[in-house]
This record gives structure tokens, C-alpha cells and sequence, in this order.
């Protein structure tokens, strides 16, 4: 009624000023206590999953020790849809709550390692996403076990970890570096499906920038350990994909220096091997090719054996392409072919006296002072050059000359064609000709 009476007694102007203040204030006084509102409900929400749903005196509650007594003695119940569907309930559970997560995560993990039934094993690699989307500080510690099921028995199992990987990675939820390399590894399953599905995870992370770079000497270092137990071949196959997404100078002239300085740690010829051919696969500028030769004291003594050799010859070959100075290619194929020489030897060169050796064989480039005298030099000789073709062409003018009756060439010295061309500039003797000429032409049509 008050309303409306102000609306009768009130004009329209001030009316809709008046309604207008009135609702905005409002809305300033809503929104911050909506904010603190909102803010307090959150906390009651967690307080409440954490203490009242599935812990505590819930009515869910009573269940949980039920499904960890199934989940723990599958001697007991070795049905695998019992055991199956009780996974799953626990898993769920410990979506809830972050307190019985803590308390359950050991035998999910163990389950998940020594369970029989592949469906199990599969449910758990699921739910263990959204658990680690959910408590990502809880489960930083159990990232290895999770890897470690890409070499699991059952290709449904390896499937379904690399897909779980792939979205957890991707969208930065698990640390890339460290175990990378069990990735890397599917890249030669037995199982092309897998070898697809791992393809397609590195394709989509070397969208981000310097991604695959970041893990590549991760990558090499694992994957070229002989304890492994991975072969040669399926190593340079997985290297030739991955160095595929190294395209850039910079990479390429760091990840250099990194994989000379491992030819320090390597305990065997097979490890040689590898970071030789892993080298050799790198596209070589000039910076890239002088920072490998300034670190040819990390891999000198390697250039003995005949595999790592020719590797370095396969670089040589490559440099020439794209690298234009002639200095550095014969500098460094020298120094490769003396220190292949010396290593191979005897035995009796130790490294101090050969990288003694190698110090005499730099080639040094010309001192600045040198080379004002080199192109002093050749300017003068294409002076001389250009003064001697300016005489030559000189000459004819004064071949021309000859209708005065001066003579400055003497005929006989001249050859045959030069005295045609001699008789031919002479003014007097071209007239006399093209007189003949038409004296010819005339006695012709008579």
C-alpha cells in the first residue's frame, strides 16, 4: 500500500531514480554477504563429505569396512564379480572423503598389482584419474605405480593406462619427467593398437613448447641402460620417431651438450652406441657442429670402437649440407680421424697426450692483418688483368689509323685473320671492296 501510494503520489522521473538507488544497494548488500554465503557453504560441504557421508556415523559409513574386507581377502571371496563390484564401491567411497582415501590408498595399488581379473585392474586405472583429480597431493607419491602398468601382461590393461596417462599428462595432473621412458617404450608394443595410442600421446605433446625436448636425454638415458633389456633395434626406432619433434638450433646445440657430457657415465660399448647414433640423428649448423667439437674431450676415447665412428662420419657427412665453412668440417673430421687413429693403436696414448696432439692439428684462421694482405694481393692482380684487356681492345683504334699512312702494327707478325680484320677497318680498303662488290653484282645480271 505504501508503494503505491508513493507510485500515485510521486512523478514517473523520480519514481524510477528512487527504485534505481533502492536496487543497486540492495545488490552491493546481497553480494557480499552472497560471497561470504557462498564461502561458508563450501566449507560446510567438505566438512560434511569428510566427517557425516561415509565416515564417522554416516549411513554409508557402515559399509566401508564390509567392502575392505572383500577387497582384502579375495581367498575368501574369489568370485571376481564380488570382488569386481567391490572395488568400485571402495573406489567411490574414497572419492568422498580424502581421510578414507589416505587410509585405503595401499590396497588399491595392490589390487591393482596382484589382482587376477583384467576387468578389475582396468575398473581401478579409471578411478584412480578421478582420484588424482580429486586429492592430487595424496596420490603425487603412488606415480610409479601407475607407470608401471604399462608393462602390464594384458593389452587391455597397457590400453587403458596409456589413455589415462595421456589425459593426466596433457592436462599437467602427473609429472612428465622421470618416468616418460615407460611411455616412450610403448612405441614398440606388440600391439599396434598401443603403438597408435602412444604415437598419437607424443604428437599431442609436442604441441606444447619444448615439451619432448625437456625429457628427450630423460628418454635416452633409461631407455639405453642394458639393464632394460631392450634391444638396438627397437632403440633407434623409437629415437628416430622422437627426434623428429627436435627442430630447432637451439634444442639441437643443447641437447648436444648434454649427450657428450653422458659419454662420461657410460659403463659399456652398447651405451656408446647409442649416444653416437642418437647424435647422429640431429640436423648440424655451424654452432651446433663447434659445440660438439668443443666437447670432444667427453668422447674422444670412444672413437676406437667402429660403430661410434662411423656414427660421427654419418655427422660429418650431414654438416656438409648446411654448414658452409670448410675450416670447421676439416678441423673436426681431422681431429675424429686422429683420435680414431691413436685410440685404436696400442694403447700406449693416454688422453692427456692426446688432447695435447690435438691442439696442433686446429686449423687457425687467418689473422685479420693476413687477410687485408689477401684481398690487397688479389685486387692488384685483377688491376693487372683489366689493364691488360684495355690494351688489347686498344689496339683497333689504331689499326684505323691506317688511311693516314701510318702503320704502328707490322702485317707480317700478324696472323691471317688478323690482317683481314686489319684490311677490313682500313677506311681506303672497305671502300674499295664494297666497290668491287657491286661491280660484281652488275657484271652478274649481264
Amino acid at each position: 500500500e505504501l508503494f503505491k501510494s508513493l507510485q500515485t503520489e510521486m512523478e514517473p522521473d523520480i519514481l524510477a531514480v528512487v527504485m534505481e538507488s533502492a536496487t543497486d544497494a540492495a545488490e552491493e548488500e546481497l553480494g557480499l554477504q552472497g560471497a561470504t554465503a557462498d564461502d561458508a557453504e563450501v566449507e560446510h560441504v567438505r566438512q560434511v563429505l569428510e566427517r557425516e557421508i561415509v565416515s564417522g556415523q554416516g549411513y554409508l559409513a557402515r559399509f566401508a569396512p564390509l567392502l575392505k574386507h572383500i577387497c582384502s581377502s579375495p581367498q575368501l571371496y574369489p568370485c571376481h564379480r564380488i570382488q569386481n563390484a567391490a572395488v568400485l564401491a571402495l573406489c567411490k567411497f574414497m572419492l568422498v572423503s580424502s581421510t578414507l582415501c589416505e587410509d585405503n590408498i595401499q590396497l588399491l595399488f595392490t589390487l591393482l598389482e596382484k589382482s587376477t581379473d583384467e576387468k578389475t585392474r582396468c575398473n581401478i586405472m579409471i578411478l584412480l584419474h578421478d582420484l588424482i583429480i580429486r586429492f592430487p597431493n595424496l596420490l603425487v607419491n603412488w606415480t610409479n605405480k601407475i607407470y608401471a602398468r604399462l608393462s602390464d601382461e594384458s593389452v587391455k590393461v597397457r590400453s587403458t593406462t596409456i589413455r589415462v596417462l595421456t589425459n593426466l599428462i596433457l592436462n599437467d595432473m602427473v609429472k612428465v619427467k622421470g618416468n616418460i621412458s615407460e611411455l616412450a617404450g610403448c612405441l614398440e608394443d606388440e600391439d599396434p593398437k598401443i603403438r597408435s595410442l602412444t604415437k598419437l600421446f607424443f604428437a599431442e605433446l609436442s604441441k606444447k613448447s619444448n615439451a619432448i625436448y625437456n625429457v628427450m636425454a630423460d628418454i635416452i638415458s633409461h631407455l639405453s641402460d642394458p639393464e632394460t633389456g631392450r634391444s638396438k633395434d627397437h632403440f633407434q626406432s623409437i629415437m628416430k620417431y622422437l627426434f623428429e619433434f627436435i627442430d630447432k638450433d637451439k634444442q639441437a646445440e643443447s641437447l648436444v651438450e648434454k649427450l657428450c657430457h653422458r659419454f662420461r657415465a657410460t659403463r659399456c660399448d652398447r651405451q656408446w652406441h647409442d649416444l653416437s647414433f642418437c647424435l647422429s640423428l640431429l640436423s648440424y649448423s655451424e654452432k651446433t657442429l663447434k659445440k660438439l667439437l668443443d666437447n670432444i674431450a667427453c668422447y674422444h676415447d670412444k672413437l676406437a670402437d667402429t660403430e661410434v665412428y662411423s656414427n660421427f662420419n654419418l655427422i660429418v657427412e650431414k654438416a656438409r649440407k648446411n654448414v658452409k665453412s670448410e675450416d670447421l668440417l676439416n678441423d673436426f673430421e681431422t681431429k675424429l680421424r686422429f683420435c680414431h687413429d691413436k685410440a685404436g693403436g696400442d694403447g700406449s696414448a693416454g688422453t692427456d697426450e692426446i688432447l695435447s696432439q690435438m691442439k696442433d692439428l686446429i686449423i687457425k684462421p687467418p689473422h685479420p692483418l693476413q687477410l687485408d694482405r689477401l684481398e690487397l694481393e688479389a685486387g692488384r692482380r685483377r688491376r693487372v688483368q683489366v689493364k691488360k684487356r684495355r690494351k688489347k681492345r686498344s689496339q683497333l683504334p689504331e689499326l684505323r689509323n691506317l688511311s693516314d699512312g701510318v702503320s704502328p702494327v707490322n702485317e707480317n707478325n700478324l696472323s691471317r685473320p688478323r690482317r683481314v680484320m686489319m684490311i677490313w677497318s682500313c677506311p681506303i680498303y672497305r671502300t674499295i671492296l664494297q666497290v668491287l662488290r657491286r661491280t660484281l653484282t652488275i657484271l652478274r645480271f649481264l
